[in-house]
This record gives structure tokens, C-alpha cells and sequence, in this order.
């Protein structure tokens, strides 16, 4: 198993049952794998003789590696690397903290939408075209163009009863982008679209974080829903020439990823630079890279 194996492993609890935490595991992992391969890189096969494979295998079993002493990952952490790596939350799901807040917003369970749809007779408590709030946790989100040269997302939201993609267009983009990130929970308000025999999908008219309706968020939960953390990294974008047309999307693209990071465009043609301030969010870095390739994107 390579690392990455390993750690993915430990994210998704495949070793709860060793008794230590997953944070503990995370902090070790790299040290015990590189004690691996350098115990391998000794041991050449056919180099050891009797007493050599004796000694050696006192060393490598006879201590114990001592965990730090440091706390496990908060359960909405743990929850996040479970999806992470399997597409599942496992150890619960991050609405389970927001049941209130859900009530109180009047959202309504994605699975009793998509059921009503789903059922022989067709559906009965759901329209197309009806406008209904919906609260859950961002999983995906991925950007394009429209043919208007405006933005829009396809966003898949779910609750813990299921799951449904959701169209945001410029105007809901404009307003509530800031809060269009992967893990985040949020209210959305829309219009059901059901339509050609498709499952229903959502038009956005608004999107709010869930902390709006939540008397029990504390301040480090509003402030990492309304503010991205500060860093000192920066993000840089290297371009044919200012008129590439990559520029304008970029520009449309930022609309997105409000923040206070510094993201520099460079122009291969006139080697100059130019700055724009947005969020260095894993989802804008990958859909820079999509459209620019690996080698034109880097964050430092």
C-alpha cells in the first residue's frame, strides 16, 4: 500500500479499531511508511545473513511507536474525509447538526421530492416550476460558461435523504457565490424543474448559509461560513497574452470566490503581471487547471 492508500484508510476508519484516533494516525502515518521503505532499503534480498535478519527484526518489532498526544478532528473533519474518500459520510452526516435550523428555514427533504417524482402513478405533492427550499451540504460544484458569455454552476446538494443537482445562473451566482463550497451547508431557495423524464433539479433564486437560521452556531462556525481564512499563499495563473480569451472567464469565475488572497495573471507575451483578490479554494484551482492545463495553475 503507498501512502496515499494508507492515509485514505485511516480517513474512512479502517483502523477505529486499533483503539487510537484518526488525527493520531494521520500524524504517524508518514513515519511509519518512510521507516518501511527504509527498513526495505536495508534489507536487500540475498545481503542479510542469519544473525543480521535476528538483529534487524528486534529493531524493527521490538518498540512501540508512542502517538502524540493531540485531539481527534472535529466530527464535521471527520464526517468531511469520510466523503473524501468514499463518496459516503459514514460516521454520521453534517446535517445532524442542523435539524433545527432546517425546521426553522422550512426546507424540505430532497428524498421525499425525488420519491414523489420517482412513484408509478406520477407525482403528487411536487410540481415542475414550484418554488421550495431546500438545506443541505454542498458535494460538488462544477462551472461553465453559457453561451451569453455569463457563469453558471451545476451544484449537488445533499440532506442525508438524498441528493439533487442544482443550476445556479449569473443573478443567484452574484449574490450567494461566496457561500457555493464544497462541505458547506447552506439553504437554497428555487424553482423544481422536471422535465423530458429527468430527475428533478432545482433553478436557484437565493442561497444563504445554514448559520442564518442556526441560534446554536458559535462564532467560529459563522466565521468560517461567511469569511475565508487568511493565508499567506498566492495563486498563479500564466496566460498567452491579456486578450486571451481565458481572461474573461477567469474574470467571470472569480465572481465565485470572493476573498482576500492574491491570485497574479501572468502574460507570456508582455511578461507582465497583473493581481486580482479572490478565495484559493480547491474547486477554483481545479477548474483553472481543467481549463488551462497542470502547468499553467500553481498555488505557493
Amino acid at each position: 500500500l503507498n501512502r496515499r492508500a494508507v492515509e485514505s484508510l485511516i480517513k474512512c476508519g479502517g483502523f477505529d479499531s486499533l483503539g487510537a484516533k484518526r488525527s493520531q494516525l494521520m500524524f504517524v502515518c508518514g513515519t511509519v511508511l518512510d521507516s518501511i521503505a527504509e527498513s526495505r532499503r536495508k534489507n536487500v534480498e540475498g545481503q542479510l545473513d542469519l544473525f543480521g535478519m535476528q538483529e534487524d527484526d528486534e529493531k524493527t518489532h521490538g518498540g512501540k511507536l508512542a502517538l502524540p498526544d493531540i485531539p481527534e478532528f472535529s466530527g464535521q473533519e471527520l464526517m468531511a474525509m469520510e466523503h473524501e474518500v468514499t463518496g459516503l459520510y459514514l460516521s454520521g452526516h453534517p446535517m445532524d447538526h442542523y435539524r433545527a435550523a432546517v425546521k426553522k428555514a422550512g426546507a424540505v427533504p430532497i428524498g421525499a421530492i425525488l420519491a414523489d417524482f420517482a412513484q408509478d402513478g406520477g407525482n403528487v405533492t411536487f410540481r415542475d416550476d414550484q418554488l421550495v427550499t431546500l438545506a443541505g451540504v454542498i458535494s460538488a460544484v462544477k462551472t461553465k460558461t453559457t453561451k451569453n458569455n455569463s457563469l453558471m454552476a451545476y451544484i449537488t446538494l445533499e440532506d442525508g435523504t438524498g441528493s439533487m443537482e442544482l443550476l445556479a445562473f449569473q443573478r443567484a451566482l452574484d449574490t450567494g457565490g461566496a457561500f457555493v463550497r464544497d462541505n458547506l451547508a447552506v439553504v437554497i431557495t428555487g424553482r423544481l424543474s422536471a422535465r423530458d423524464e429527468k430527475e428533478p433539479q432545482l433553478v436557484i433564486d437565493t442561497i444563504r448559509p445554514i448559520t442564518d437560521f442556526d441560534n446554536t452556531a458559535d462564532i467560529d462556525q459563522i466565521a468560517e461560513t461567511s469569511m475565508p481564512r487568511k493565508t499567506e499563499r498566492k495563486l498563479y495563473v500564466r496566460l498567452r497574452s491579456e486578450n486571451d480569451p481565458a481572461c474573461e472567464r477567469i474574470r467571470l469565475i472569480l465572481v465565485m470566490f470572493p476573498g482576500n488572497e492574491q491570485m497574479v495573471l501572468y502574460f507570456e507575451d508582455t511578461k507582465k503581471r497583473r493581481g486580482a483578490r479572490c478565495v484559493i479554494h480547491e474547486a477554483l484551482v481545479d477548474e483553472l487547471k481543467e481549463m488551462l492545463g497542470d502547468e499553467n495553475v500553481v498555488v505557493k
